[in-house]
Parts: structure tokens; C-alpha cells; sequence
């Protein structure tokens, strides 16, 4: 019975040190299965990653995709000439329009001054026949209306001019 006692001892020892050492290794072989179940699963993410690039590459670079791109660059490309082409025509517009008017102004100028200087000469042609006031009131509404560029106030005046020459 002595000899069965260590006996004993020595099983349950033996029985306790292979739970601890299976208690050790099942924890290792879960940690071991966790990490490579992980392993897997951030291999997968990265292969369907890569499936995924790969099947946009592919269909990014097929003749249909490359026949559409060129497609709707032509068709780009012609929008923004026609849009080009419409600010170009008003701007075209607009300079032509401003030189018309600067053309009209200086017309207008011209004849202004034309108008200015014929009433000038027939200022001195009838000098003699009207008083010197009359003369001298005459000739600052003639350059009074000039320096306004009043057309209509001028030929009011040329008017009245042609008036007392023919009296």
C-alpha cells in the first residue's frame, strides 16, 4: 500500500502536468488558429481588393471604354468650339459696336464743327448789317452750342442766321 501511494501521487501528477501542458498547447493552438483564421480573412480582403482593381483595369482599357472616351472627347471638344466660337461673335460684336459709335461720334464731331464754323462765316459775312451786341450774343451762343455739342440748338441758330440775311 506504501508503494501504491506514490504510485498514485505520481498518476495524479502525471494527470495534473498533462492538463497543464494540454491546457498550455490548446491555448497556443487557438491563439496559432486565431491568427491565421485572421491571416486569412486580411488575405482575402486583399485578394478581392486586387480582383477588384484588376476588373476595373481591364475594363477601363477595353476598346468599348477606349471607343466611348474618344467618343465623348470629340464631342467635348466640339462643344467648347461652338461655345468658343459664340463669345468670340460677341466679342466681335461688342468691339464692332464700339467702333460704329466711336465712328458716329466723330462724325458727329466733324459735323458739329462744319456746322460751327458755316454759321462763324456767315457771322462775319452779316456783321456789318446787325449791331455789335446782337454780333457778339450771336457768336457765344455759337460756341456755347459747340462746347454742349448741341446739333439741334446750332441749326436753331444757323436758322435764324439764314433769317436775317435774307430780310
Amino acid at each position: 500500500m506504501l508503494l501504491c501511494l506514490p504510485l498514485f501521487l505520481l498518476a495524479k501528477m502525471l494527470l495534473i502536468f498533462t492538463f497543464i501542458i494540454f491546457a498550455a498547447f490548446a491555448t497556443q493552438l487557438a491563439a496559432f488558429l486565431l491568427l491565421a483564421a485572421f491571416g486569412v480573412l486580411i488575405f482575402a480582403g486583399l485578394f478581392g481588393v486586387f480582383e477588384r482593381i484588376w476588373r476595373a483595369a481591364r475594363h477601363y482599357f477595353s476598346a468599348e471604354q477606349d471607343e466611348k472616351r474618344q467618343f465623348l472627347f470629340i464631342k467635348n471638344k466640339q462643344s467648347n468650339q461652338k461655345r468658343l466660337f459664340h463669345f468670340q461673335r460677341l466679342q466681335l460684336d461688342y468691339f464692332k459696336k464700339r467702333q460704329q459709335k466711336s465712328i458716329l461720334e466723330k462724325n458727329n464731331q466733324q459735323h458739329i464743327n462744319a456746322l460751327s464754323d458755316a454759321i462763324e462765316r456767315d457771322l462775319q459775312r452779316i456783321k456789318q448789317t446787325i449791331s455789335k451786341d446782337y454780333f457778339s450774343q450771336l457768336q457765344a451762343e455759337n460756341r456755347r452750342y459747340r462746347v454742349q455739342q448741341s446739333e439741334q440748338a446750332l441749326l436753331k441758330l444757323h436758322y435764324k442766321i439764314a433769317n436775317i440775311t435774307s430780310k
